[in-house]
C-alpha cells in the first residue's frame, strides 16, 4: 500500500524478536514509531533503527491515545509504521486505534508477534486453560478489587488466571511479582488469595534469562526475580502433567500443588506409570538383537510405546479410564521388550 497505517509487533524481548514479516513491512513505511509504554523491552529507538536501517521515533502515551487523530492524518498521505512490544493488538489502545482508522478508510496491515499471553505456556501451564487476564495497578492507581474478582470467577471453573503486571515506562517504575503477590495477600481476601496459595512467578519470558518460580505465595513475596517484565499465574484446576511442570519447571514441592490437582486414584496412576514410561524411554539402549529379529522392528515397538504414552496424555483431562489403559499398553511393551533382552533400561 503506498499509504495507510501498519501495526507491527516487536515480540516479547528486544528487536531479535521481529519476524521477517515485520521487517519488510517497517522498511517499506514513510515514518516509523515506536510505542513502548505498554511493556518493558530491552531495546530502544536506536537499536531498532539500526537493525530495520529507518528511522524510529519513540511515540509516548499522549501522541498514542489523545493524539492518535494527527498519525491518523499523516497515515492519509503517507505509509506510517508503528512498532509496538508484544503483540500489537493485545492492548485496548491499538485495537481503538485499529478502529478509528477503519472508519476513515484508511487501510491497515497488521503483524502479529509472540506475545505473553501464548508464552505462559512455558510454565508448563496450558494456554486453553487460562480465564480473563487482568492487570494488577501500581498501588496508586487503585486496589486490587478486579484482580481478585477475576481470580475468584477463573477458580470457580477451575481455570488459571493470568495477572500482568502495571508499569509507568517513563517514571521507570515496574510491579514486580513479589510485590504483586504482597499486595493481594494485603487485600484481606484469604479465601481467593492468602500466603498458602500456589503461585507461579515468571520473569523475561523470551529473553535471554527467564525466570519461573513456582510455589506458595508467602514464598514468592521473599522471591527476587530480577528485572521485569513479570507477570504473576494463580493455577486453577491442574493436570497431571501441569502439576509435574510445576515442579520440575518451577522448582514447586508437590505439597504446596494440595487441592489443586484434578481427578483422584486414576489419575495419580496415570501420572505415576506415564512417568515412569518417560524415564524409561529417554534411558532406554538396545540390547543384543537375534537373528529372526531387526533393530527396525524392535524401534518400531518402542515407537509404538511412545504413542501410547502421547494417547495417555491426550486422553488424561477427559477420558481417564482411557488413559489409564493407554499408559498400561506402553508400560506392557516396554516390560515385553525388556524382559525378552531386546532393551536395557531401569524402572
Amino acid at each position: 500500500m503506498t499509504h495507510g497505517l501498519s501495526l507491527i509487533s516487536i515480540g516479547l524481548s528486544d528487536e531479535k524478536d521481529l519476524s521477517l514479516r515485520a521487517l519488510e513491512e517497517a522498511r517499506g513505511c514513510d515514518a516509523l514509531y515506536a510505542e513502548t509504554y505498554t511493556t518493558k523491552l530491552d531495546t530502544d529507538t536506536e537499536r531498532l533503527s539500526a537493525l530495520i536501517g529507518r528511522p524510529v521515533t519513540p511515540l509516548p502515551r499522549s501522541r498514542m491515545e489523545e493524539g492518535s487523530d494527527a498519525l491518523l492524518d499523516e497515515a492519509v498521505q503517507h505509509r506510517v509504521g508503528i512498532l509496538v512490544g508484544g503483540d500489537c493488538l493485545t492492548a485496548t489502545t491499538h485495537i481503538s486505534l485499529l478502529l478509528d482508522a477503519r472508519r476513515r478508510d484508511i487501510p491497515i496491515k497488521v503483524v502479529h508477534g509472540s506475545s505473553i499471553l501464548t508464552a505462559v505456556a512455558e510454565t508448563g501451564l496450558s494456554p486453553y486453560k487460562f480465564g480473563r487476564t487482568v492487570t494488577l495497578p501500581l498501588p496508586e492507581k487503585g486496589p486490587a478489587d478486579t484482580v481478585l474478582d477475576a481470580i475468584a470467577e477463573n477458580l470457580e471453573h477451575g481455570l488459571h488466571t493470568l495477572i500482568l503486571l502495571d508499569l509507568d515506562v517513563e517514571a521507570g517504575r515496574y510491579l514486580t511479582a513479589d510485590r504483586a503477590a504482597a499486595i493481594l495477600i494485603d487485600a484481606d481476601r484469604p479465601e481467593t488469595f492468602g500466603e498458602g496459595t500456589p503461585i507461579v512467578a515468571v520473569a523475561r519470558l523470551g529473553g535471554a534469562n527467564p525466570v519461573i518460580k513456582a510455589g506458595k505465595a508467602a514464598e514468592i513475596v521473599e522471591a527476587d526475580l530480577g528485572e521485569p517484565p513479570q507477570v504473576l499465574i494463580v493455577p486453577g484446576r491442574l493436570h497431571f502433567i501441569e502439576a509435574e511442570a510445576l515442579r520440575v519447571i518451577g522448582g514447586c514441592p508437590d505439597e504446596d500443588l494440595e487441592g489443586r490437582r484434578t481427578g483422584g486414584e486414576i489419575e495419580r496412576l496415570i501420572g505415576r506409570y506415564a512417568e515412569s514410561c518417560r524415564r524409561a524411554l529417554n534411558g532406554l539402549r538396545l540390547g543384543r538383537l537375534p537373528l529372526e529379529l531387526g533393530e527396525v522392528e524392535v524401534k518400531d515397538l518402542i515407537e509404538k510405546a511412545e504413542r501410547y504414552l502421547d494417547d495417555a496424555a491426550y486422553y488424561a483431562s477427559g477420558r481417564r479410564a482411557t488413559a489409564l489403559a493407554s499408559v498400561c499398553y506402553s508400560e506392557g511393551i516396554l516390560d515385553a521388550l525388556r524382559l525378552l533382552g531386546l532393551v536395557e533400561f531401569e524402572w
